[in-house]
């Protein structure tokens, strides 16, 4: 109609008409535009609001976890303590406990430190962020994946450098199976009955002796403190800098 309109306009040489109602057909355009933009950056904002909604939740479960490996960890660290007092000259300990023992045959393997987010995995994978209007939020979102991955690298190092005591030093620690009188049967080889059923034994006046034992025994105390510092601790800075940019996220 409006084309028509203008059609008629210009045969006529009615150029007033003509300018009115291409008027009409640009305005048309422009508040049509403008209607999408603005029901475009709706939808981005309710998909912006609903991942900062989710990543909280995340990190609440995430730093759950977290807290539970906290706290094996504090264990550990004071069994080494106690592992080190002992094995130290002044020492008049005659022989180290089961979980002292234990932790030593474990004392290479650095305890798992989670740090992912789901949701951040998905954006990551995606590489899709542009629902993110809110420049705090992609900043903060930015800081946090950069900073783990560089944790990660930090953590692959210190786990190469970790000594089994256990393989290399067999004859100060001995790891065997008390095997039932009657034989093994099958519930006996479920992972939970055979921990149950495995005997260690850690010969202390041989480590005390052994001046390679001790330096590795040493090299693991001191990489776990390292792992402590550089990724346990500023992970966990991380998440809490990460939370507090989505709790002043406005979502406006």
């Amino acid at each position: 109609m409006i084309l028509d309109n203008i059609s008629r306009a210009l045969r006529t040489q009615n150029w007033l008409a003509a300018g009115v109602e291409f008027v009409i057909v640009i305005t048309g355009v422009v508040i049509g535009f403008q209607i999408n933009a603005w029901g475009s950056d709706r939808q981005m904002r309710a998909e912006e609001r609903a991942f900062v909604g989710r990543l909280l939740g995340e990190i609440e479960v995430l730093s759950e976890e977290r807290n539970s490996i906290a706290r094996m960890a504090a264990q550990n660290r004071a069994r080494n303590a106690s592992v080190l007092e002992k094995l130290s000259a002044q020492s008049d300990a005659l022989e180290l406990d089961a979980d002292e023992c234990a932790f030593i045959i474990v004392s290479n393997l650095i305890a798992f430190d989670p740090a992912d987010l789901p949701a951040l995995e998905e954006i990551s994978a995606s590489g899709d962020r542009s629902f993110m209007r809110d420049a705090a939020l992609s900043a903060a979102v930015s800081s946090y994946i950069q900073t783990r991955e560089a944790r990660r690298e930090i953590a692959r190092e210190l786990r190469s450098k970790t000594i089994d005591l256990s393989r290399d030093y067999p004859e100060l620690i001995r790891q065997e199976f008390a095997v039932p009188e009657e034989g093994l049967t099958a519930n006996d080889i479920r992972p939970a009955r055979l921990a149950e059923l495995r005997v260690m034994t850690c010969h202390l006046a041989g480590m005390r002796a052994n001046g390679e034992f001790l330096n590795g025994i040493a090299n693991n105390t001191g990489i776990m403190a390292l792992y402590a510092e550089a990724v346990s601790e500023r992970t966990t800075g991380s998440i809490v800098t990460l939370q507090s940019a989505l709790e002043a996220y406005g979502g406006s």
